[in-house]
């Protein structure tokens, strides 16, 4: 009877943290790249100024940053699991609250999800870190898939509000697996406060800020081709359907990318991994920029290769800190709360260049310097530590 019950448990166990890391990664991205694959439309259909076009596509990176920088004190508060809960539950409702008419509903909505998912992107992490060592792979893959399935499958055929609120439907789909799970996780995930380790505290400095550069900079371009990669396809003279299937195809293969990062996180140096991924993107924006009609199937390709640099700066985190949840936490909070704010600025000072110029030259061109400045600062080693003598942080 107690091998029964070790073997049962020695199966389910893996099992229910692989299926929670999953659908918790997998609703990280098509809030975002459904906006993306519908912003065209929308600016037609809703009636939407490039004004707050240009918003929409800046805006997760400003939630990014805000909920990236609360999420390690809203977890040493309330414990993880509620903070979860929490966040999937707004991410459900958000998502419906922003079809409703108006600039307004949309705007608000978008931040609300856009917030939540910020939460939810800073603690995974955390769980990821004290979870089966599989997980980390999982969570990668699923990131990317999330990018495609927004890309790829949301209506655009019919309403643009059914576009962007299916996807409420996966969120509702997280929370009930979340509640039914998260119980089974390990200690460090469980309703227990944690250590509060504070941002503050992490040394060295140097390291942290060179990460949080980095992580700012890949970000911005990661979410500008997430919202306007089809606009610039389609302004570069490709119909609204082939531009949507590139933009496709770019989410598509960063799901094999990102399944890859883990792997050879482990067995390739950072500093060429980094510096591989962002040559790759560059060469992609730099395409797009020379002959982006021609041969628009090897950019759209560089550009998924390249986005799998997010990946591997979100594994990189973890790996950081020698798997520490609390310092863990405490890093991904302040790269990903500081690094949005750099990227939410510079996504927006590029969408606004666009509507001022009214062409995609000067703002491709202000691309390829972020992802010279991306491939610099990834050539950051070190590890990160809490200083031991640090007061909790109330």
């Amino acid at each position: 009877m107690t091998t029964a019950h070790v073997s049962r448990a020695a199966i389910v166990s893996p099992v229910t943290v692989a299926l929670t890391v999953a659908v918790l990664a997998l609703n990280l991205r098509p809030a975002v790249t459904s906006m993306g694959a519908l912003l065209t439309h929308l600016e037609t259909a809703a009636g939407l100024s490039p004004t707050v076009a240009a918003t929409l596509v800046a805006l997760p990176t400003w939630c990014f940053a805000v909920g990236g920088a609360t999420a390690w004190r809203l977890r040493a508060r309330f414990g993880i699991r509620a903070v979860v809960s929490s966040s999937l539950g707004v991410l459900a409702v958000s998502l419906i609250a922003r079809t409703l008419p108006g600039d307004v509903a949309i705007v608000a909505g978008t931040t609300a999800a856009c917030l939540a998912i910020a939460i939810l992107g800073t603690l995974l992490p955390v769980i990821v870190r004290t979870a089966t060592p599989g997980s980390t792979a999982c969570y990668t893959a699923c990131l990317g898939a999330g990018s495609a399935v927004g890309a790829l499958l949301t209506p655009t055929g019919v309403a643009w509000q059914l576009g962007l609120g299916c996807w409420a439907l996966l969120a509702a789909i997280g929370l009930l697996v979340w509640q039914g799970t998260s119980r089974h996780l390990a200690a460090p995930v469980g309703t227990a406060p944690a250590v509060r380790v504070s941002p503050r505290a992490l040394t060295p400095r140097g390291t942290i800020a060179t990460l949080t550069v980095h992580f700012g900079l890949l970000s911005a371009v990661t979410f500008l081709l997430m919202g306007r990669l089809p606009a610039i396809l389609h302004t570069a003279g490709l119909t609204q359907a082939d531009a949507g299937h590139h933009f496709a195809a770019v989410m598509v293969l960063g799901v094999p990318v990102s399944l890859a990062i883990p792997y050879l996180a482990r067995r390739v140096p950072h500093t060429p991994l980094a510096v591989t991924l962002a040559g790759s993107s560059i060469a992609g924006v730099t395409g797009l920029l020379i002959s982006p009609a021609t041969i628009t199937w090897l950019w759209t390709g560089l550009l998924g290769i390249g986005l799998g640099a997010l990946a591997l700066a979100l594994v990189d985190l973890g790996h950081r800190t020698a798997g520490d949840p609390d310092t863990t936490a405490a890093l991904s909070s302040i790269v990903q709360g500081l690094g949005y704010t750099l990227a939410g600025i510079l996504a927006l000072g590029i969408g606004l260049l666009e509507t001022a110029t009214g062409t995609w030259t000067w703002p491709l061109f202000a691309l390829v310097i972020a992802l010279v400045g991306q491939a610099l600062t990834g050539t950051t080693i070190g590890d990160v530590r809490a200083a031991p003598t640090s007061p909790e942080v109330r």
